[in-house]
């Protein structure tokens, strides 16, 4: 049981980076971006390219990934959410779908569609904690998904910056008449979100395997770790995150994984029947 636990807050790790994306995005540039999976894949291709074909340093590997994730992050906000943003048809839904196929479709013709093992970040060692077995690769996964939740929980509540999205967030006309830069702050924080997910290649990939197919199997499941801990909300993307995790490794273990994503399924009615807005989710009130 306890491994199952640890497993699951490993893969858990890549849906809480995945929906701090998703969150990013969205606070940022009042869109909801379902290429961010597709991004973290490709993080794992260039951790394959650069770290084990070009055998360079990791540290050199996650800063050539942050470089092309924060150029494919500018070129999705400006092709697939300014182009359709604020004509009332949240279009954007479906041209960053695109954008993902598209990210998909251009791994295929440069990779193929065959697995490619990545370098350890860490360690591959299995080690014994609180009665479970879990690697050193998987902890160090963990400790990356809290250090990403951890940055952009206190960018988002301590800095100018930050906080002039949130004001983005809850009314962009007004935060524009304020002198906010709406535009580039947009663009901005869809690059940052880009530069983030994919420079975790080197860390998501040792437990995934770079493959191109990974981006697809972690959208949705990312999306619901998002719709459990509260559409906007940094804590919720971790608590989520770490949810879906948790109940896809002990489901598969005790029901069989057939059945896993029945239990996600009906984990999220639950709690969107107790709380629509998610766990760490808010109502917001308008006097008209």
């Amino acid at each position: 049981m306890q491994t199952a636990l640890l497993g699951g807050l490993v893969i858990g790790s890549i849906y809480v980076i995945v929906a701090l994306g998703y969150n990013l995005t969205l606070v940022g540039a009042g869109a909801f971006n379902f290429a961010q999976g597709a991004i973290v894949m490709l993080g794992t291709m260039l951790a394959y390219q650069f770290g084990v074909t070009g055998d360079l340093p990791p540290a050199v590997v996650i800063l050539l990934g942050a470089g092309f994730g924060l150029l494919v992050g500018l070129l999705v906000n400006l092709l697939a959410i300014r182009t359709v943003q604020g004509r009332g048809s949240h279009g954007e839904l479906v041209t960053t779908v695109g954008a993902s196929i598209v990210i998909e479709g251009v791994a295929i013709l440069i990779w193929g569609d065959q697995p490619f093992q990545v370098k350890d970040l860490v360690s591959p060692t299995v080690v014994d904690l609180v009665g479970g077995r879990v690697t050193v690769d998987g902890l160090a996964l963990i400790a990356v998904a809290l250090l990403a939740f951890l940055g952009l929980w206190g960018w988002s509540r301590f800095t100018l910056s930050g906080l002039s999205c949130l004001a983005m967030s809850e009314d962009r006309v007004a935060a524009a008449l304020r002198g906010i830069n709406v535009r580039r702050m947009s663009l901005a924080t869809t690059a940052a979100a880009g530069a983030i997910g994919a420079a975790v290649g080197p860390a998501v990939g040792p437990t995934t395997y770079a493959v191109v197919t990974l981006g697809t199997a972690i959208t949705l499941k990312s999306f619901l770790a998002l719709a459990i801990g509260g559409f906007g909300s940094f804590p919720g993307a971790l608590v989520g995150g770490f949810s879906v995790g948790i109940v896809e490794s002990v489901s598969a273990l005790y029901l069989g994984a057939s059945f896993s994503a029945v239990a996600l399924f009906a984990v999220l009615l639950l709690v969107l029947l107790l709380r629509p807005t998610g766990l760490f989710g808010s109502r917001q009130q308008r006097v008209v």
